[in-house]
């Protein structure tokens, strides 16, 4: 799968079909699943299948959702934690993330279900949290109306701020893409990246040179609440440090959790085989707000 394609056409599914998904699906997702959960070995981030939908809808619906509204599905993941620090935070989104990557492939759909608020009691009786902490669910099924078509274009066809971006940079004047026509305005590639330390402009020679150029760019487009793109990044001569708005906000460490995930895939794809490094380093202000360095990507 080519990450930057899967990136720019990666959309919440907020309706869904009645028709279950197969015995032999769910086992095999469930299987990536559990494979996942070992790779955190004494972590605590587990994922737990939820079938009674139906239920799970009735009891969340006007408590919990997607921007405040529930979505309904057949099914529902759960994502269990054993506690709700920073760090966990960032893990336990990027291991979902990954998880649904694979819902992705087996061609269905999913959307994030926040249930930070939802009062204890609702998930106590659907989640049987056992002393866990269930902060989101995922709702995942067959979409009931067909994926977005994309135009597969060159660069002639992107629009406002593409066209800019992209008609300064050689190494993508003579590729094309697919570009979705309804993608949400991200922000720029010099509104995110810096260079050594924030609020210094990094500038596209640098990133051309060093072959970042289109990691950073289709970092963009990396799923966040309202699209707010609640991280920034300082390029250092070896090493990409990543800076979080209000990490108070869970909302933004699950974001950037998410984020991570893709730009290590992403890295993947261009010859980097790093990983993040977590950490929770200083506070750092840039125009008023603070930022909280979470993470260390060694190229």
């Amino acid at each position: 799968m080519l990450f930057r394609n899967f990136l720019e056409n990666r959309t919440s599914t907020r309706e869904y079909k009645e028709t279950v998904i197969e015995r032999d699906k769910l086992d095999m997702l469930m299987d990536f699943a559990f494979k996942i959960e070992k790779s955190y070995g004494n972590e605590g981030i587990r994922f737990k299948l939820y079938q009674n939908g139906d239920e799970i809808y009735n009891e969340l619906k006007g408590k919990a959702g997607y921007s405040g509204v529930m979505i309904k599905s057949p099914h529902y993941i759960g994502l269990q934690t054993n506690d709700e620090n920073d760090l966990t935070f960032l893990k336990a989104s990027y291991a979902m993330e990954t998880l649904l990557t694979k819902v992705y492939q087996m061609d269905l759909g999913s959307c994030w279900i926040n249930v930070m608020d939802t009062p204890y009691d609702s998930k106590k009786i659907l989640f049987d949290e056992n002393n866990k902490h269930v902060n989101y669910i995922v709702a995942i099924g067959y979409p009931k109306n067909s994926q977005k078509i994309t135009d597969f274009t060159n660069s002639d066809g992107l629009q406002n701020e593409d066209i800019e971006y992209l008609n300064t940079i050689r190494p993508f004047k003579e590729k094309k893409y697919f570009v979705d026509k309804s993608t949400s305005s991200r922000l720029s590639v010099s509104d995110i990246v810096f260079y050594n330390e924030f609020g210094n402009e990094i500038s596209q020679e640098e990133l051309d040179n060093r072959g970042l150029n289109e990691l950073f760019y289709y970092i963009r487009y990396a799923p966040s609440d309202k699209n707010e793109q609640p991280w920034r990044f300082i390029l250092k001569n070896n090493s990409v440090e990543l800076g979080v708005i209000d990490p108070q906000d869970k909302n933004n460490l699950t974001d950037a959790g998410i984020m991570m995930y893709y730009f290590e895939e992403m890295a993947k794809s261009i010859g980097y085989k790093g990983n993040w490094n977590f950490k929770q380093d200083n506070i750092q202000d840039y125009k008023g707000i603070n930022y909280t360095i979470l993470g260390e990507y060694n190229l």
